[in-house]
């Protein structure tokens, strides 16, 4: 029995907060809108100021590290002072960051530029951990598909960023400065009223100590369960980091790809934009087969289409086409291991260990983007797309097996453990 149903039994019945859970969507979209369209021009600023192709890669990376230590931080907040209190900082973190971008374009300063890349992990982070608190306002609906409304909410916001790189460019041209300014100049005033969103939904998400649903105990042994004891969260945390891995290891050498493939910045920004909008869009759906087929299996097939995607991806050695496939199957794949990769890792867990684990999630999530956004290039330097994308291939399987034959496995062994001993 889920922890959900324990709870509303001792509980009683919850009502679903639906205020909250539009503004928590509008939050979702306008965050997705804005961490899109930095993250389209941080590359293009970062080769402006320095004038070298190299640099342009470090403002993405510095956003990964700024995700990945920002994750535990405010998970903790969230617990002390609600997670409307997490989601606030994060975008209030990420505002100020894209000040900062800006402030180091106009000055031709590399530093801002790349201190500004690391709070807007912070905004990043908080836009993803929203997904948590849609959750939390939905207690009577199955945590997947209360987590799926918001994602799907991102997504459009998500979609819809890097197609205002233009209007903002010549917004920043009414004000002369340079057009990529004016990404970050929006940027920094929708997080504000994404800030301004959350500070309505704070009575809803009250801090996790204090809410109806905390009152199972909560000791530090039981946070740190999923890395010693907890097989279900230690399962979530596989598909979150794994399909993390695969799916930026594979997707960030595939605009190289693509150019080596003679496919024009047209073709490249619209596989982009289809393999964003894959990501997100399909969220409801992945969170219903999360309900139907329980989360292991769901993240179980899940990983299977990632081993799909890269094998197709794999084929795209001479077709454009294919290549733009691979890359929405990739996108689907890794949205489905996002929603059942998120129930599992929070399955069972009493209220109050839940941040610490959906922190420890995003962690792990940021760790893997790390790791195969810094490993892809010199894998396809060295080896070319397709050894790129059978390593991810490989990892998927790997992942996929796991899930599906772990249990037998452990029923196995359990029942060997308990067997009586033979006399001789």
């Amino acid at each position: 029995m889920s922890v959900r149903t324990t709870v509303e039994q001792r509980e009683g019945e919850q009502q679903t907060d639906h205020r909250g859970l539009h503004q928590l969507r509008v939050f979702a979209a306008l965050g997705g809108l804005s961490q899109s369209l930095a993250g389209a021009a941080a590359a293009l600023l970062a080769r402006e100021v320095t004038g070298s192709d190299a640099a342009g890669g470090l403002p993405q990376a510095l956003l990964v590290v700024g995700a990945g230590t920002s994750a535990l931080g405010l998970a903790g907040l969230a617990r002390r002072l609600g997670r409307a209190s997490a989601l606030l900082v994060g975008a209030v973190a990420a505002a100020l960051g894209s000040v900062a971008m800006a402030w180091g374009g106009l000055g031709g300063a590399l530093g801002p530029i790349l201190f500004g890349s690391l709070l807007l992990g912070a905004g990043n982070t908080a836009v993803m951990l929203s997904r948590y608190a849609a959750a939390e306002l939905d207690p009577g609906r199955p945590a997947p598909r209360a987590m799926a409304s918001v994602l799907v909410a991102t997504s459009v916001g998500a979609v819809v960023g890097p197609n205002l790189m233009l209007p903002s460019g010549m917004l920043a041209g009414s004000l002369d400065v340079p057009p990529l300014i004016g990404p970050y100049l929006v940027a920094a005033i929708v997080y504000l009223a994404g800030a301004a969103v959350i500070l309505r939904t704070r009575r809803a998400l009250p801090p996790v100590a204090q809410a109806p649903t905390s009152s199972a105990p909560s000791t530090p042994a039981g946070r740190f369960d999923v890395l010693r004891q907890g097989t279900e969260g230690r399962a979530g945390l596989a598909v979150l980091a794994v399909a993390n891995l695969v799916m930026v290891g594979v997707m960030t050498m595939a605009p190289i790809h693509l150019d080596h493939l003679g496919g024009g910045l047209w073709l490249i920004g619209v596989v982009i934009s289809a393999h964003i909008a894959a990501m997100f869009a399909p969220s409801a759906l992945s969170g219903w087969l999360t309900e139907r087929l329980g989360a292991r299996h769901a993240a179980a097939g899940s990983a299977a289409v990632l081993v799909l995607a890269c094998v197709a991806a794999m084929a795209a050695a001479h077709s454009t086409l294919v290549l733009a496939v691979a890359m929405v199957i990739l996108g689907l794949g890794w949205n489905g291991c996002l929603l059942s990769g998120s129930a599992l890792l929070t399955h069972g867990v009493a209220a109050g260990d839940r941040p610490f684990r959906e922190g420890l999630g995003e962690a792990g999530m940021a760790a893997a983007a790390v790791v195969g956004g810094a490993t892809s290039g010199l894998v396809m330097a060295r080896w070319g797309y397709s050894t790129l994308a059978l390593i991810g291939a490989a990892a998927a399987a790997v992942l996929a097996t796991a899930l599906a034959v772990g249990p037998a496995v452990r029923r196995r062994r359990i029942r060997a453990r308990h067997r009586p001993r033979r006399r001789s």
